[in-house]
């Protein structure tokens, strides 16, 4: 909500554009030099404002390197706490930094405990100290990043019962932002780490009345991250406490006034312990599932007027026996509004599809619900995980308003923008179905196979991919041509023989990157499915100068922590040193935080322009034949690093280096953009081939003998 300003025009407060910003990342081929993989377009707006003197992704890369002195010393979650304790404090209590006493002091408050000793506090605080955040905004910055990061290596273990996925809580956060008034309290009766309160207040203008926020943990250590959370982002004075809502004879009462917003992921399928004659269901026992349990009990939390977003699985809208009568007696009552469909894969700890329910007072009953597919959407970021994009979330909660505002969505999307199937259900159809929320099929209008309409639409949504891959293939061309000018002028100034420009000249690959071969043990290659941790880079994952998602193999998460030293990093090289050799990679941000396997040997550029360039360099034939002459083996032949240490690099100018490499790198991404083209031309013909062959569609030539045939002679 802007502000007005002395002009009259509108003022908006720098922290706020900063969180809006902060949901964007910059995309890999647009960084800047010196940003860092997941700097966010809040983080360049942040930098613009202190003249460039903090970054982020820069500073959590200082503070993980320094802790990883004290691995020995502290397990790798406390160690963790530990970092995002000190960031909380540091941001929300300016005079506990004047010493590492007081800063040791304030943290065991934080935490109830005392992690760590003096001699980890201060050199730690040392890097708080030489070029920390300095403001409340960017310690949130730094806290988001080390969840992330606390997400990713124990997000498949028991600390997987901290985490909601940014994106998910996100898209609840801004389903819930289309109701109105705004809540004066704010309330998750399972509250993990707090995302889903935090994506909430993100939601909400700093020019409004900030709400009460409250919340139950399941765990003492998720009630310390849901508190620093919160603090960091506004909500100092929000209260969590211990335990688990639903057991007991009542639940815990949240007011006499009830709850305005409930944002919630409780756990799926929970075995409730609590007999069900202790309390009084308001549709009906859950018996021992807890999905509907869950769900009752947020319906019977919220004020008149209130709304709840909660995760559900999938399974919630159409199993049958007792849960079927509840689903029946929630529909009938007008307790669901809204069902959301999202993709698999969401979570670490699960790989099932989960949908959104967005629950109301009985009151505000509409006699329909509102059904959303969104299952289609979604971009992998990982081998096992994928996320929800700006644009993903923008197009769910934009149906969903316009359904609110008694408008469904008619006119056609926008070029580029996300289309995602919608469709509002009545009770009698509702009851035909057996009272089914299942947004995948009931988007779907019920048709027959000569409906024409169907197979267009899908025909249309085919189209819309295609145009938009043709699309960014124009860009790339585009991207393309800005360097073929120069090249053309250069050439045509260079006669055949002419020696190199003198800026030209060689440096050994040693003196260039760090070069590490892979742990040893051939079974960390091996392909194995049946354990989730950290994924491991193979040989077979290294295609078309990235890594390829479907071919690296899981470590789990304890054998993961004693292997710290093989991790990849975004702009790291992976190449293979055995077998076929030579071939290199990329590592994007997509795979930060892997490992590397043992016929891999990871090549770090000491400066982080280099990575393009060295890619490129290291593919040429005159590179490869090097490496392959100094191959060594029978049977297997494998490169040692001790010769690549010895590889000579020939380097142009650093501003030379950086054109190259950002032109190879288009390359690489014209090539990706093909193969998706083509995915996308394969789907194309298939749906073609029906419509035609069905009758659906007749080409003019086949219209015209239709109509002579017509024709009395």
């Amino acid at each position: 909500m802007p502000a007005s300003g002395d002009s009259g025009t509108d003022v908006f407060r720098a922290d706020d554009v900063a969180v809006w910003l902060d949901r964007r990342t910059v995309p890999a081929n647009v960084r800047r030099d010196g940003e860092l993989a997941g700097t966010t377009f809040g983080d360049r707006f942040r930098a613009g404002l202190d003249g460039g003197e903090f970054s982020a992704q820069e500073f959590v890369h200082r503070l993980l390197a320094e802790a990883d002195r004290f691995r020995g010393q502290l397990a790798p979650a406390e160690l963790m706490l530990l970092l995002l304790a000190l960031v909380r404090v540091w941001g929300t209590s300016p005079a506990d930094r004047a010493s590492a006493t007081s800063l040791r002091t304030a943290v065991r408050a934080v935490l109830d405990r005392d992690l760590a000793g003096h001699e980890q506090v201060a050199a730690l605080a040392e890097v708080f100290g030489r070029q920390g955040p300095g403001t409340r905004a960017e310690c949130a910055a730094v806290f988001d990043l080390l969840v992330d990061r606390y997400r990713s290596e124990f997000g498949r273990r028991a600390g997987g019962e901290f985490f909601t996925p940014k994106s998910v809580a996100r898209t609840m956060a801004r389903m819930l932002a289309v109701a109105a008034p705004r809540p004066r309290r704010l309330h998750d009766p399972f509250c993990r780490a707090g995302e889903a309160l935090t994506a909430v207040l993100a939601e909400l203008s700093a020019s409004e009345a900030r709400p009460r926020v409250t919340g139950t943990t399941p765990s003492s250590d998720a009630l310390h991250l849901a508190s620093m959370n919160l603090a960091l982002h506004g909500a100092e004075d929000a209260v969590f406490r211990l335990g688990m809502e639903i057991e007991g004879p009542g639940g815990e009462s949240p007011g006499p006034s009830g709850v305005d917003w409930i944002v919630t992921n409780p756990p799926f399928a929970q075995r409730l312990s609590t007999p069900e004659g202790q309390r009084t269901w308001r549709y009906g026992s859950p018996g021992s599932r807890g999905d509907f349990a869950w769900l009752q009990h947020v319906v019977d939390r919220l004020a008149p007027g209130g709304r709840a977003a909660v995760v559900m699985p999938e399974g919630a809208g159409f199993r049958g026996g007792q849960e079927r009568r509840i689903r029946e007696a929630m529909i009938e009552d007008g307790a669901v509004e809204c069902v959301v469909a999202l993709p698999a894969q969401l979570f670490s700890t699960t790989g099932i599809p989960v949908n959104i329910w967005i629950l109301t007072r009985p009151e505000l009953r509409r006699g329909e619900v509102f059904f959303i597919d969104g299952s289609a959407l979604g971009s992998m970021a990982g081998q096992a995980l994928r996320a929800l994009s700006e644009s993903d979330t923008a197009a769910i909660a934009d149906v969903y308003a316009a359904w609110h505002r008694g408008a469904e969505r008619t006119e056609p999307v926008p070029p580029g923008a996300v289309a995602v199937p919608s469709r509002a259900l009545g009770l009698d159809e509702l009851r035909d179905r057996d009272y089914a929320l299942t947004p995948r099929s009931l988007t779907v209008p019920e048709h027959t196979l000569a409906d024409p309409h169907v197979p267009e639409r899908v025909l249309a949504l085919r189209m819309e991919r295609l145009e938009s891959a043709a699309a960014r293939l124009q860009g790339l061309s585009d991207e393309l041509e800005r360097f073929r000018a120069p090249w053309r002028e250069a050439w045509s100034r260079t006669e055949p023989g002419e020696n190199l420009p003198p800026a030209r000249h060689q440096m050994r690959l040693g003196e260039l990157a760090d070069i590490t071969v892979g742990p040893g043990g051939s079974r960390r290659d091996r392909a194995d499915d049946t354990v989730r941790g950290v994924p491991m880079v193979r040989p077979a994952a290294v295609r078309g100068h990235r890594i390829v998602h479907d071919g690296v193999t899981w470590v789990p998460q304890d054998e993961a922590e004693t292997l710290t030293r093989y991790r990849l990093r975004a702009g790291d090289l992976v190449m293979t040193r055995t077998g076929t050799l030579g071939r290199c990679a990329l590592v994007t941000e997509a795979e930060e935080g892997w490992l590397f396997g043992t016929h891999l040997v990871r090549i770090r550029p000491c400066d982080p322009s280099y990575a393009d360039y060295l890619l490129g360099f290291l593919e040429r034939p005159e590179a490869q034949n090097w490496i392959i002459r100094r191959a060594r083996g029978t049977a297997v032949v494998s490169v040692s690093s001790k010769d690549l240490y010895d590889l000579p690099v020939l380097l142009p100018s650093p501003a030379e280096q950086r054109e190259i490499g950002r032109l190879l790198n288009t390359l690489d991404e014209q090539r990706h953009t093909h193969t998706e083209l083509i995915a996308a031309l394969d789907v194309y013909r298939a749906e073609l081939a029906d419509l035609l062959m069905c009758g659906r569609v007749a080409l003019p030539a086949a219209r015209q003998e239709v109509s002579t045939s017509d024709v009395d002679p």
